[in-house]
């Protein structure tokens, strides 16, 4: 069986794309799947995470995967990031240091994700932050990924990648899992089998909501990230099953998706073209004022 992939960029008709590829693919059982990228005039490097948690539900019932007629720029920088590699490809030397590497973390082994972050991250247009801050931003990161173990039931393990774009100045880190998604989450939290993806992703983001129990850490992680994405003029994407919101410039939106896109995907996009020094503001001393 062949599907033929479209343009996949970090965005909602990008999303929309991958969700179209798990709808397709969603029956198929002891059979081949190819994924062609004849078709796909770009495709965002750090959404091999996103499109890797799709392969991995079509994998686990006994299918075979086949990635062909990949175009030669979307070739290159899948080979570099090592996402290729689990399909016959052979992988290449990231002499320019712009990707972080497509990884598949099982739950398991989620100390992985921080030495990930403390391999990967530095050097890749980070704005600049005290010592203070730079810890706290990176545990707020892994706090997000944390949420993807509690929450989602995946069998499969999460799934991450990122790439560094110095001409367009941003830098995306992608974190997706295949598990059950937001939605199903919220529903068995509230009881309510009506719920829809948008209206469970919007419940999901209020303060003092949580789906949490036994006083499970975290919430503070998304806060954060979001007080630097407003300063910083990033971007926050997260997608789960029908459901698409997206936080920049200060405006949130909540979309609906046209294909359903299992488990849930994070991705923060970081303005690497920003020049401000940040810190936290009990770290702020008169001197800094005055």
């Amino acid at each position: 069986m062949i599907h033929r992939l479209p343009t996949i960029r970090s965005d909602l008709n990008g999303f929309t794309g991958l969700g179209g590829l798990a709808e397709w693919a969603k029956d198929l059982a002891d059979d081949c799947l190819e994924v062609d990228f004849s078709q796909c005039g770009f495709f965002d490097a750090n959404l091999a995470a996103c499109l890797a948690s799709v392969l991995a539900r079509v994998a686990e019932k006994s299918n075979t995967i086949k990635i062909t007629s990949v175009g030669q720029e979307a070739e290159k920088i899948l080979r570099k990031n090592n996402f290729l590699s689990s399909y016959g490809y052979s992988s290449l030397a990231d002499n320019n240091h712009t990707t972080l590497p497509f990884a598949r973390i099982q739950i398991a082994d989620q100390n992985c994700f921080a030495e990930y972050l403390d391999q990967h991250m530095n050097g890749k247009g980070i704005p600049r932050m005290s010592e203070a801050l730079s810890k706290l931003f990176r545990q707020s990161i892994f706090e997000v990924f944390q949420n993807c173990i509690i929450h989602s039931s995946s069998q499969s393990g999460i799934f991450v990648c990122g790439q560094f774009y110095p001409r367009l100045k941003r830098l995306d880190l992608t974190i997706s899992d295949a598990g059950v998604g937001i939605r199903t989450n919220v529903r068995r939290h509230l009881r309510n089998n009506q719920i829809k993806s948008v209206d469970a992703i919007r419940w999901a983001l209020k303060e003092g909501n949580s789906t949490k129990i036994n006083n499970q850490p975290g919430g503070m992680g998304l806060k954060l990230l979001k007080e630097f994405i407003e300063l910083n003029k990033g971007k926050i994407q997260i997608v789960s099953r029908q459901g698409f919101y997206q936080f920049e410039r200060s405006q949130e939106t909540f979309r609906a998706l046209s294909s359903d896109l299992p488990g849930t995907t994070v991705n923060l996009e970081i303005n690497t073209g920003d020049r401000h020094t940040y810190r936290l503001k009990s770290e702020v001393t008169p001197d800094d004022i005055f």
